[in-house]
C-alpha cells in the first residue's frame, strides 16, 4: 500500500497494530484482573488472576520477602530465602500453581520457588473451593544477588509482581 500523507500513514499503522494484536495467539490461560500485564503491587497487596473465560478468579497476596532460618528437606546451593503467601479462590475452584512463583533481584536474577519437595510450612498446593484460601511460605534458593521482588510468571510472561 502506498501512503501519500502523514495522517493516512498513521491510520494505516494503527490498523496494522490492531490487526496484529487481535490475531496474535495468547500464551497464557490466565491474565491479570485488569486485562493488562503484568500487575505490579507492593508486598501485602493482592494480585488477581482471571482464567480465559472468567469463570475462575484467584487472588495471590505475598508479603515479607527475607532470608530464611528455616530448615527444609532440599539441598540448598546458595542462601535460603522465604516469603509468606496466600492464595484465595475468589470465584470458582482454584488450584494454586506454586511453580509459577519466582523471586527476582534488581539485576534480573530469577530464583524459582522450591516446590518439588514436601514443605511443612509451604503453601499447600491442594485445590481450593470458592471462598477457600491457603497460606504458607514460598522458599527460594538464592545463589547470587539478593532478590527484591516476587513474580508470578506462567513460564512465558510475568503476570503479577510484588515489590518493596
Amino acid at each position: 500500500m502506498r501512503v501519500t500523507n502523514r495522517r493516512a500513514a498513521g491510520v494505516a499503522a494503527a490498523a496494522l497494530v490492531a490487526t496484529a494484536s487481535i490475531s496474535a495467539p495468547t500464551a497464557s490461560a490466565w491474565w491479570p484482573f485488569d486485562g493488562q500485564g503484568p500487575t505490579v503491587g507492593k508486598f501485602g497487596s493482592q494480585g488477581t488472576l482471571v482464567d480465559a473465560g472468567g469463570a475462575v478468579v484467584q487472588g495471590w497476596t505475598v508479603t515479607n520477602l527475607r532470608p530464611s532460618s528455616d530448615v527444609i528437606p532440599f539441598p540448598v546451593q546458595g542462601r535460603l530465602w522465604e516469603a509468606s503467601a496466600t492464595d484465595t479462590a475468589i470465584r470458582g475452584t482454584v488450584t494454586p500453581i506454586i511453580p509459577d512463583m519466582n523471586s527476582r533481584a534488581a539485576n534480573g536474577d530469577n530464583y524459582r520457588v522450591i516446590w518439588n519437595v514436601a514443605l511443612e510450612k509451604g503453601v499447600n498446593p491442594s485445590t481450593l473451593a470458592q471462598g477457600g484460601s491457603t497460606t504458607g511460605k514460598l522458599y527460594f534458593d538464592v545463589t547470587a544477588t539478593d532478590p527484591n521482588s516476587v513474580v508470578y510468571n506462567d513460564g512465558v510472561q510475568d503476570l503479577l509482581i510484588w515489590v518493596k
